[in-house]
């Protein structure tokens, strides 16, 4: 079987795309980095909440959020800081906090705004 270059060369191309993606990924292909953070890098997505729901973090660090749960969530930033689009079950989001500051954030797929997921919100406090 003889493939052209060109098609090999797109090949490539789309390869290395996929590979900057910076969409959320499984809890396999990803590890946490950064440190000195209070509470762990990590935050469970399950059952309507955010686990744990308030963390403080250094600047640099990065914290991985991960839905545990069956159904789909969103980690989103109050402020518009970051935006995980759809997590599906056991899909992880990260994000590196390279600012000083506090940062709310929700589930755009059940919004505090509505009664039943008022609890649903979360906190990043970010440190010097």
């Amino acid at each position: 079987m003889h493939l052209s270059k060109a098609f090999i060369g797109g090949l490539l191309v789309a390869a290395a795309l996929a590979a900057c993606s910076s969409s959320p990924t499984s809890p396999s292909s990803s590890t946490p980095t950064g440190g000195g953070m209070t509470g762990g890098t990590t935050v469970s997505i399950s059952d309507f909440v955010f686990s744990p729901s308030t963390i403080s973090v250094k600047v640099g660090t990065t914290v991985t959020w991960t839905n545990n749960g069956p159904s789909a969530h969103t980690t989103t930033s109050d402020g518009g800081v970051w935006d995980s689009g759809t997590l599906g079950a056991g899909v992880t989001f990260q994000h590196t906090f390279m600012q000083t500051g506090t940062f709310g954030y929700h589930c755009t797929i059940h919004p505090p705004t509505l009664a039943q997921y008022r609890g649903f919100v979360g906190t990043v406090t970010v440190t010097p």
